[in-house]
């Protein structure tokens, strides 16, 4: 199996194994691992009948949609839509599909809650807002860091970006840049920037991550990720997805969410019953309100 980026393979020798850490360690233990990765690769987080019944239950709403063929619990990608035929407001179908209570005992649940307590060292809280995220065939993320979207009032924010299928290199895995914590350079260029204020520039970075790596003397870390594996890292951490690009169609689902201290002041864009997102546009400007068979847009 290849990893993609842009229809580009990925050559083997860039390619990295993530390091794994216990879910069971130590504050001091995760703190050192985050500090020395800029990332934390935990597996078998989650039992995976609750994983499985959260996926089933998205994977149903897909299917409702005709996004989705039947048995919809193998999440096979139609190639169309009836998305909007069924709904006047994609915002309002995603936001519904994020608030399943089997999601939410996942994201928002007591697991998460004491991962995090345990990295911070003191309560934690996650945001009400979400991202969750079918991928269809040929779509990926683009290279990018957190920083950007998530640090307007505290600069104590980590991603959690946990997985609900088999994420093999063929379907479109997270990819971590080796190191990208560290570099300065980056980090000062996105210190201060606000991707709903500085609307003339883009949090993605228009490199291309196989050039990118060269530069940098670095790998692109991944693995082949489970369901019930979680994957935790700070804002300055460059990564992306690969493009999902397995021939049995089969979708990649996922999602991320942000953690930070209980006791930091928190983004209103980002908490309450009805959290407006990044943009105020609320669940509606996700990608994954738009129809599985319809592009992305880049930020």
């Amino acid at each position: 199996m290849n990893a993609k980026v842009d229809e580009k393979k990925v050559p083997e020798n860039l390619l990295g194994n993530l390091n794994e850490t216990s879910v069971n360690s130590s504050h001091e233990l995760l703190n050192k691992n985050l500090n020395k990765d800029g990332y934390l690769f935990l597996k078998n987080v989650v039992a995976s009948k609750e994983v499985e019944l959260a996926r089933n239950e998205v994977f149903k709403k897909l299917y409702e949609i005709n996004e989705i063929k039947d048995p919809y619990n193998e999440g096979i990608f139609s190639g169309k839509s009836d998305r909007d035929v069924f709904y006047n407001d994609r915002g309002d179908f995603w936001k519904d599909v994020s608030e399943l209570d089997s999601i939410r005992n996942i994201t928002n649940g007591k697991i998460l809650h004491n991962i995090f307590d345990n990295i911070f060292g003191s309560p934690s809280i996650g945001f009400d807002f979400i991202f969750l995220r079918p991928v269809a065939n040929g779509k990926s993320t683009k290279m990018h860091c957190d920083s950007g979207f998530f640090t307007r009032k505290t600069k104590k924010v980590l991603t959690c970006w946990f997985v609900f299928t088999e994420i093999s290199l063929d379907r479109g895995p997270l990819f971590i840049i080796e190191n990208s914590h560290k570099f300065e350079d980056l980090k000062n260029q996105y210190l201060d920037f606000d991707v709903a204020i500085h609307k003339d520039r883009k949090a993605m970075i228009n490199v291309d991550p196989i050039e990118f790596a060269k530069q940098r003397d670095s790998k692109i870390l991944t693995a082949h990720f489970k369901p019930g594996d979680a994957l935790i890292f700070g804002m300055y951490t460059l990564h992306g997805t690969f493009e999902n690009h397995a021939i049995d169609n089969k979708i990649r689902l996922t999602c991320d969410i942000r953690y930070q201290p209980k006791s930091e002041e928190k983004d209103p864009r980002y908490f309450g019953s009805n959290p407006g997102g990044t943009t105020g546009a609320g669940y509606g400007e996700l990608n994954s309100a738009r129809p599985l068979n319809e592009d992305w847009h880049n930020r």
